[in-house]
Order: C-alpha cells, then sequence, then structure tokens
C-alpha cells in the first residue's frame, strides 16, 4: 500500500512538472523554467524504478541516461561549442542503445517476414529526408568535429529507423508501434531542434520540438515495460 502511493506520487510529481514546464514555455518565458526541466526525467524515473523494476535492462537505462545527458547539455551548453559536441555524442550513444534494445527484442524470436508496403514506404521516405538534412547541416555549421558527429548521428538513425520498421513488420502488435512510434518521434524530435537551432527560432517549431522529445521518451518506456505477447498471423519459431 505504502509503496502504490509513493509510485502514485512520483508519477503525480513528473506529470506537474512536465505541466510547468510547457504551460510557462509557451505562455511566459521559457527561462524560467531551466531549472525544472533537468527534474523531469529523474522524478519520473524514480516512479519507473518503483514500479517496473524486474523489466529494467540495461540497454533502456544506456538509453535513459545517453537521452538525459544530452537533455541537460542541450539545456546549458550557451553557444559553447564543446558542450554542444558532447551533446550530439551522448545522442548518438542515445541512437546506439535504442537500437540495440529493439535489435535484441527482434532477434529473441524468429519470425519470418519482412519489411513491405506502408512500413518500407516509411523507411525510404525517412531515409531521403534524413540525408537532406543531413547535407543542410553539414553545409550551414561549417566545424569540421561537429560535421563528422552529425554524420555518424543521421547514418545511426537510419539503422535506427530500419530497426523500427523491421520490428513492426515482424511483429505489428502494440510493443511493436510503441517502439516504431518511439523511435520517429526521436528522430524528428531531433531534426526540429537542429533546424530551430540554425535555422528556425519559434515557439510552434519548439513546443512542436519539446512535445515529440517526451512523446518518444514516454513510447520507449512503454514498449520496455510492456509484456511480449505472440504475433497472430505469423510463423515463430520460439
Amino acid at each position: 500500500m505504502k509503496l502504490q502511493i509513493t509510485t502514485n506520487a512520483l508519477l503525480l510529481l513528473s506529470i506537474s512538472l512536465l505541466a510547468v514546464y510547457f504551460g510557462i514555455g509557451i505562455f511566459f518565458d521559457l527561462a524560467l523554467v531551466l531549472y525544472i526541466k533537468p527534474c523531469i526525467i529523474p522524478s519520473f524515473m524514480l516512479y519507473v524504478v518503483a514500479k517496473h523494476f524486474d523489466k529494467l535492462t540495461l540497454n533502456y537505462l544506456l538509453f535513459v541516461l545517453f537521452f538525459y545527458c544530452n537533455e541537460v547539455l542541450l539545456l546549458y551548453y550557451e553557444n559553447s561549442v564543446h558542450l554542444f559536441r558532447a551533446a550530439m555524442i551522448a545522442s548518438f550513444f542515445c541512437y546506439l542503445a535504442l537500437v540495440t534494445l529493439g535489435y535484441n527484442s527482434i532477434k529473441a524470436r524468429k519470425v519470418y517476414t519482412f519489411p513491405k508496403g506502408y512500413t518500407l514506404f516509411i523507411f525510404i521516405i525517412n531515409a531521403a529526408f534524413l540525408l537532406a538534412i543531413l547535407y543542410i547541416l553539414t553545409s550551414a555549421i561549417g566545424d569540421i568535429y561537429l560535421d563528422i558527429i552529425i554524420i555518424c548521428n543521421a547514418l545511426l538513425t537510419i539503422f535506427l529507423s530500419a530497426t523500427a520498421v523491421l520490428y513492426l513488420a515482424k511483429f505489428a502488435n502494440k510493443k511493436a508501434y510503441y517502439y516504431f512510434f518511439g523511435s520517429f518521434a526521436l528522430i524528428f524530435n531531433d531534426v526540429f531542434a537542429a533546424i530551430g537551432t540554425y535555422f528556425i527560432d519559434h515557439v510552434v517549431l519548439n513546443t512542436f520540438d519539446r512535445v515529440l522529445h517526451y512523446t518518444s521518451f514516454y513510447l520507449i518506456y512503454l514498449f520496455v515495460v510492456k509484456d511480449k505477447k505472440k504475433a497472430k498471423n505469423l510463423i515463430t519459431d520460439l
């Protein structure tokens, strides 16, 4: 009973912090909440650990760690090239942990199917879009070290999108949709963040970026805690 009350209180705390962050960020000055944002994910993770400790994996915890490091570094970098590079490196390892998380779930069960139809179409469109964004960013930045990091990140996002498409094509269940949309929300969150940093700084774009940021984090959480179910209409070899 006490544990249930504690977990509910932690969840309420993280939701309240998130609501304050978005409310002040949209209607007032975002600078007022610079010290609230770093508390949102830790408070939510306390809830996750208390509620689903037995379902947490090393890859998920690494994803959370690098996701949070990227968030904090971007929040306080203040035009520091070194901190921005560190944030992009954290983003790279965040992607890597998420790719590994999905790949391990795929290889745990052998399902004989291949991506096709709209899933394959989404992957091709996403890859073309990411390559176009990559070209624009590397042309605009002019920092060779940052260009190399961004190129590595872009290539890894293509692997992530391929993993998400393959996972959805193989299982097509609720857990697969969580991973699919969580992965793509994370990818497009970084795309919109880059656009906001280098090209357009607008409240609507920044709000959409923040929505994608926390949506991706929450969907990956749902993916991790969701129990696996046998996919229907697919041949499995368990």
